[in-house]
């Protein structure tokens, strides 16, 4: 492997794979290497040692007040951001929100917040392991259900929503099978509902058409683990969810050799924590065109400022996230967020830079005025804004960004004997630099 193993490499590495990185995980990973770093990461081992544990939801309390409350979900969504910021295995969680985007339920139509918690301990259970159980799995989830329409398809009148979005946004991709092939999809899938009362999915066999049907060139009688298992047959899965997680960890453009490597990785390995090893193990991955190529989500933008300046999380950072385009278990539709440049429109940009100075206010002075806050040269400006940078998960700036911030860091830290508003400034300026805005 001819790429070097730096804190450039690391940072990107992390940013990509979790949500930031602390001063203390990136001396750690160089210290590992870059093999044992990506193990751990798909092992969900802690990247530190010494890592604490996740506070569980019953004993973490709002914002230093009361206890949160599992049937709010205000409170589901701090708990999910905390985590997001805490865990000690941000690869998974990270790939628990893909997952979340990937088969987009939201809660005002599912309204049940306990089972968008449950669907969501499912991505997090599925998380790196295999996409076809996970597929399986996700049919007869009830937040899916209902937010499907599943009890609505039975014999003699098939609903085809579940239908159509299995193999349009969870597989397949539009224009690789007809609308026939949905129709007899959703007759195959009859039969399967959801109790609300009870809290039970079921299968009733009266309600389901046992006729011959005829999907994807394939022909039988048949149910749903039948639909799943046809459409594993086809060639452009593995094309669709290469393309999908190579957006989603490593360009918005990715070459189509890029991506039928990463598809005949799907193809030959049993999990996604396997693929995205070879992803993150390939010299590829690190690219200098690469880094900060992508426009950070607004869950990267908030966990990632929360993690480097180690603050506890409210409530308020989870709404923040909400202001900027991003509410978490509320995706806008069934084909989730956008993503890329629609993260950075006019009012969800305002919403970063307020979020900013928020942070800026919130961090304590007594931080700010520590040693790992101030440069050995102190009275050299580019070497506040050197390591203010660092600090905050950016490797590299602009000579524009430089100077912009070389200028203010010159004038209200060096030149002034009042510095702590200064360098409260100088922490907005750098998180709303458009390098921070990128990972």
């Amino acid at each position: 492997m001819g790429v070097p193993w730096t804190n450039k490499e690391v940072v990107h590495l992390l940013h990509r794979a979790g949500f930031g990185s602390t001063g203390e995980e990136v001396t750690a990973c160089i210290g590992l290497g870059r093999e044992e770093t990506v193990r751990r990461l798909i092992a969900g081992e802690a990247l530190i040692d010494q890592a604490s544990s996740l506070t569980p939801f019953d004993q973490l309390t709002a914002d230093g007040k009361k206890s949160l409350d599992p049937l709010q979900l205000a409170d589901q969504q701090m708990y999910w951001l905390y985590r997001m910021v805490y865990s000690s295995a941000p690869l998974i969680e990270k790939m628990t929100l893909f997952w979340h985007g990937h088969f987009a339920t939201a809660n005002y139509k599912v309204n049940d917040v306990t089972l968008m918690v449950q669907q969501n301990t499912l991505f997090r259970k599925h998380a790196l392991g295999s996409f076809k159980e996970l597929v399986l799995a996700i049919g007869k989830d009830p937040a899916m259900m209902i937010w499907l329409d599943v009890n609505r398809n039975k014999k003699g009148k098939p609903n085809e929503n579940y239908a159509r979005e299995a193999m349009e946004l969870f597989t397949l991709g539009i224009g690789h099978y007809t609308e026939t092939d949905v129709k007899e999809a959703a007759r195959a899938f009859t039969g399967w509902t959801y109790d609300k009362k009870e809290n039970k999915v079921g299968y009733n066999p009266k309600q389901h058409d046992n006729d011959t049907k005829t999907l994807l060139e394939e022909t039988g009688k048949l149910d749903s683990d039948d639909v799943i298992e046809i459409i594993f047959h086809q060639k452009t899965l593995p094309i669709f969810l290469a393309t999908k997680l190579l957006k989603y960890f490593a360009t918005d453009s990715p070459s189509e050799s890029w991506i039928q490597k990463v598809a005949e990785h799907i193809s030959a390995k049993a999990t996604m924590g396997e693929v995205l090893q070879e992803l993150f193990l390939s010299d590829e991955f690190y690219e200098e065109k690469l880094r900060l190529s992508l426009i950070k989500t607004p869950a990267d933008y908030v966990a990632g400022i929360l993690k480097c300046c180690k603050l506890t999380v409210s409530k308020g950072h989870a709404q923040a996230m909400r202001r900027m385009g991003q509410e978490l278990y509320s995706p806008p539709d069934v084909a989730g967020w956008r993503g890329g440049a629609s993260w950075l429109n006019t009012n969800s940009l305002l919403s970063r830079y307020q979020f900013a100075e928020s942070i800026a206010k919130q961090l304590n002075g007594k931080v700010l005025l520590s040693a790992e806050y101030t440069p050995e040269q102190q009275e050299r400006p580019e070497e506040w804004v050197k390591l203010w940078s660092q600090r905050m998960g950016i490797t590299d700036l602009s000579d524009k960004t430089l100077q912009g911030l070389t200028a203010y860091a010159d004038d209200t830290i060096v030149h002034t004997k009042q510095k702590n508003a200064g360098l409260r400034g100088l922490l907005q300026l750098v998180l709303i630099s458009p390098e921070a805005q990128m990972k």
